[in-house]
């Protein structure tokens, strides 16, 4: 497409607006200065990177809760409770600003956009919300920016089936160079009939930052195992000595014996006695007193060294040989939970000591049920995982305070380190901002709205920071932001401004409804935190993750944009217990504790409101501790809405419970509303 003087004009004003460009003249005003690409996966929704790494929005990291001590300087483990493109480019942030290191190893498993469903049996129960070329740009806009926050000796492995595979492949060749493209690993999966053969096997594409050599990578041994069946096979061991056919031969001490050794036909040994004892260390190496041979001058030798050979082999792509999936109960106490597809601990294992070491940092930003996080603490690496649903970060939370030293969650109870969790984008109480002191609130309200820190002053008058080449003010915690408030302010710097100014305050201080004041030509927007005008400066409308009403909505792809404080749902229930009697034998059976819920309604301070015909519909989920600890919330059961409402809305938590009891009421917007109830407040009806 031509671009006339004219039309090049106005969209060089949008720019200096601030303004995106409309979509059919993206990449033209400033085509890209790179060579073409061999082979691009064209699509009519995908985005230049240039605009995704501008015009994704950061979401600074609110602390919700410390796991453990936790010093204030030095690293600790971070879970992330938002969405995870956001997340990304506040890390990217934090990176450029000098606050944070770039990661060495990233995996992902995300939802493959197959609208698939599995269960813990390979049941219909999961499933993935978008297809086609919207995930494949959902995929797209977070590895773009996970190309860009990884460290040029790190690598990423993304796990994907066979249905968009060889789509993401093509984007992967594209973001990260197909130069880069280490390998496809084959892993196992759930059997699934598609097409004429049944699909046993799932990809995982493994991708460096730089060219070989310039990253890390550590080859990795496997035990041999028995084609066909499996099992491990038993070590072989063969003589270290060809006594007759080969020269040179040479004594060493083996097992406090003084043996001669012949090196193999052709050969000389290259072993010294240092080496012979380091092997017979590690159990390499030694002596076979049954079996005995003649030397070379017919004397008989009665002590015959052997070595260990084959005991390992390296590790190539073909990982069929460990499970690739697994549905493990993760336990604490006397209670479990299982979560749907779980990458299995070997998985990770493998892929965690492949390309890192000891105290690298690892990030996952699909954690699902933890396993990467678990695995890289078991193998002391650093981690920091992302998801955007309650159920995992729960979930997450269990899983580290159950881990086991082994892999496969074997062995003894291994404490974790220290981790902190965080929300980003969906913020606790939104009174916080009054409670802040002054530098930090500040600190805040800038990075929520992505401005740049500078102070200036315009006729004496104090300015924070700058937003699209405009100044911003952040107006006093204390006190009302009114239209006489506006009125001075414009008095004072307005003949100075150019065209607007924002001013950044709490939505509870404004006292009018206006998103801008004009005064002679010049608008004062208003930036209400939470978001309210989101969409004024972003040209995107503001959404915010969903959560599930079913195990099939479980990890939809949803992008999230903006932010918002928790408003905690309105809740009202009945708590009761019964010794419920069997139907045939009149048997009274273990006490039940029964919660119904009688009144559920989310509360949304929004310009356009989520509608609900029922106001239960806004109903997610309901989690709930039966032996809560007053230290932090141990998840022992979960339930769907979908399967609450089938019961009256009526949940049934059949087993012993100990003194207090934690219940999480959760609504669609992820916020909550936490009860903690004590045995007693259960009535026996």
């Amino acid at each position: 497409m031509e671009l006339d003087s004219e039309l090049k004009q106005e969209l060089m004003n949008l720019i200096k607006e601030g303004k995106p460009l409309p979509l059919p003249f993206k990449g033209l005003l400033f085509p890209p200065d790179k060579k073409p690409k061999e082979y691009e996966l064209v699509y009519g929704i995908k985005e230049r990177e240039e605009d995704i790494l501008a015009e994704t929005m950061a979401v600074p990291f609110q602390p919700v809760k410390q796991f453990g001590k936790i010093k204030e300087e030095g690293w600790y483990n971070q879970l992330i409770f938002g969405d995870n493109l956001q997340v990304l480019k506040h890390i990217k942030k934090l990176q450029d600003e000098g606050r944070m290191e770039k990661i060495k190893l990233v995996f992902i498993d995300p939802p493959f956009g197959t609208g698939d469903i599995y269960d813990a049996k390979g049941a219909p129960a999961y499933s993935a919300a978008l297809q086609g070329a919207e995930f494949l740009e959902f995929l797209r806009k977070r590895l773009v920016l996970l190309r860009e926050i990884l460290a040029d000796d790190g690598s990423i492995y993304i796990r994907i089936d066979y249905h968009f595979g060889h789509y993401v492949k093509v984007l992967m060749d594209e973001i990260f160079d197909k130069n880069n493209f280490q390998g496809e690993i084959v892993l196992n999966r759930f059997k699934k009939k598609s097409g004429a053969f049944t699909t046993t096997t799932e990809s995982l594409f493994f991708y460096s930052k730089s060219m070989y050599p310039n990253f890390l990578f550590n080859s990795i041994q496997r035990p041999r195992q028995c084609t066909f069946c499996k099992k491990e096979l038993e070590p072989k061991w063969q003589w270290m000595s060809s006594a007759g056919e080969s020269k040179n031969p040479k004594y060493f001490i083996v097992d406090g014996k003084r043996v001669l050794l012949y090196p193999p036909r052709g050969r000389h040994w290259t072993n010294s006695q240092e080496k012979i004892e380091e092997l017979q260390k590690e159990g390499k190496i030694r002596i076979d007193k049954s079996t005995s041979y003649t030397d070379t001058d017919g004397k008989k030798i009665n002590f015959v060294p052997e070595r260990l050979q084959d005991e390992d082999l390296e590790v190539d792509n073909n990982w069929t040989d460990i499970p690739g999936y697994v549905f493990g109960v993760f336990t604490e106490g006397t209670y479990g939970i299982k979560y749907p597809t779980q990458n299995a601990e070997e998985v990770l294992e493998r892929v965690i000591k492949a390309s890192s070491n000891e105290g690298d940092l690892v990030l996952d930003c699909f954690a699902g049920s933890g396993t990467t996080g678990a695995v890289a603490e078991k193998l002391g690496r650093r981690w920091i995982m992302v998801d955007c649903g309650k159920l995992a970060i729960y979930t997450i939370i269990k899983r580290l305070y159950s881990l086991k030293e082994e892999i496969g969650n074997k062995g003894k109870t291994l404490k974790p380190k220290p981790f902190a969790l965080y929300n980003a984008g969906l913020y606790e109480d939104h009174d916080i901002l009054l409670k802040m002191g002054i530098e930090q609130y500040k600190k805040f309200a800038l990075e929520l709205f992505q401005c740049e820190p500078k102070e200036i002053e315009i006729n004496g008058l104090k300015m924070e920071g700058i937003l699209l080449n405009c100044p911003v003010r952040i107006f006093s915690k204390e006190g009302y932001l009114t239209e006489e408030y506006i009125d001075e302010l414009h008095n004072t710097v307005g003949a100075s401004i150019k065209s607007r100014m924002f001013i950044i305050a709490p939505a509870s201080r404004v006292y009018f409804l206006q998103d801008y004041i004009e005064k002679n030509g010049i608008r004062y927007y208003i930036l209400r935190i939470p978001y309210s005008v989101i969409d004024e400066i972003h040209k995107k409308a503001f959404t915010r993750p969903i959560q599930p009403t079913s195990l099939s909505g479980i990890n939809q792809n949803i992008d999230a944009i903006g932010f918002d404080f928790i408003h905690p749902p309105e809740v009202k229930a009945d708590y009761s217990k019964i010794k419920p009697k069997n139907k045939l034998t009149g048997f009274m059976g273990e006490e039940e504790l029964i919660i119904e819920i009688k009144k559920f309604e989310a509360v949304q301070r929004s310009k356009e409101p989520m509608e609900f015909k029922d106001p239960k519909d806004a109903l997610s989920m309901v989690f709930v501790d039966r032996d809560y600890n007053g230290e932090y919330f141990n998840m022992t059961d979960y339930f769907f809405s979908e399967e609450i409402k089938k019961q009256d809305y009526k949940i049934i938590i059949p087993t012993k419970t100990g003194n207090q009891i934690m219940i999480i009421y959760l609504d669609i917007l992820g916020n909550e509303r936490i009860e903690i109830k004590k045995a007693s407040d259960f009535k026996r009806k």
